[in-house]
């Protein structure tokens, strides 16, 4: 197993999403696992100039694959994700670099490392301050190499986005047969599991649909409640923050971010859970026994692992993480 730093950039599309995209497909890649993730970062074009400005980020990957094959690999995630390279430094989908690999120098056309130019770029040194500023290029740590860059021309500020391939939590409340309510009400209400989702989620900031809103008495104290829904788009909810889609999502949890919130949960329904699981890094679920004659389902939880079980009333509490998931 060998570390590399990446560079991901794009700035055409839904910019953060795709590299929410490729990020997520190097996390759950065989043999590779995704170690941090940077922050993202508004940045101006470098090389060629008259084109739209791009969200950048680095990570740090550990991973089994040779050079080339690495290589390769991401190129294919590049290609799936619609990059098409029509000219050099020209606007892209998405584009990732292999800035250093772990004990390799490479001088071939197809592969250079450590990449030429990763100490003249702000894109690629303040990102890569953030996860590994100690690590030593060229006989320098990235820190004193971002010290020693020149900022003009180069601006570089935080993207209104989140960073992380999967931000969400999730939490739920599950019959045997994964049923989450009917008609619109809960199944069943447990003192435990209300208490627990308070204690989990107080201080946080929580998103749900339209029907989950609408099921409650008001906004919960305590924390944020955003409502994703395109059908009260401009309509005033006393206390609730709406949201239309998932692109003003994501702007709105960026901001959220910037602002010191750290949690975001995903509360349901059903739509909204279907929607919002390939952004979900853990879940917490309280599964109760018997069923209920529901009417939605929780989806599977497919590429997670359960890290901890414990009993309750009737019921039993369970933490599931993503398998590669190591923040």
């Amino acid at each position: 197993m060998r570390k590399v730093c990446l560079s991901l950039g794009a700035n055409l599309g839904e910019r953060g999403e795709t590299i929410r995209e490729a990020l997520r497909r190097l996390a759950l890649a065989e043999g590779t696992e995704l170690l941090q993730v940077a922050p993202f970062y508004e940045t101006a074009p470098w090389g060629k100039t008259d084109q739209p400005g791009f969200i950048n980020t680095c990570a740090e990957v550990c991973t089994e694959l040779e050079p080339l094959q690495f290589l390769h690999f991401c190129q294919k995630i590049e290609r799936d994700l619609g990059r098409v390279r029509h000219e050099h430094w020209g606007a892209r989908t998405i584009d990732i670099d292999m800035l250093c690999m772990e004990g390799v120098e490479s001088r071939t056309e197809e592969l250079c490392l450590p990449h030429p130019y990763l100490t003249e770029r702000a894109f690629v040194l303040v990102p890569l301050a953030d996860i590994v500023p100690e690590l030593v290029l060229k006989g320098r740590s990235v820190g004193e190499w971002l010290k020693l860059l020149p900022r003009e021309g180069q601006e570089v500020s935080p993207a209104a986005e989140c960073s992380a391939p999967f931000p969400l939590k999730l939490i739920a409340c599950i019959d045997e047969e994964r049923g989450l309510g009917r008609e619109g009400r809960l199944l069943v209400s447990l003192p435990e599991d209300m208490a627990r989702f308070r204690q989990l989620t107080m201080g946080g900031v929580l998103i749900m649909g339209r029907k989950t809103m609408e099921s409650l008495p008001g906004p919960l104290p305590g924390r944020r409640n955003l409502v994703l829904s395109r059908s009260l788009a401009g309509v005033d909810r006393n206390g609730f923050e709406l949201t239309g889609s998932l692109e003003d999502l994501w702007h709105r949890l960026g901001e959220l971010q910037l602002q010191g919130e750290k949690e975001f949960w995903c509360i349901g329904g059903a739509e909204v859970y279907q929607l919002l699981l390939p952004y979900t890094g853990e879940a917490y679920i309280t599964r109760v026994t018997g069923t209920y004659g529901a009417d939605a389902f929780l989806p599977a939880l497919e590429g997670f692992v359960l890290k901890g079980q414990e009993t309750g009333e009737g019921c039993t509490f369970e933490h599931y993480v993503r398998e590669k998931y190591i923040w």
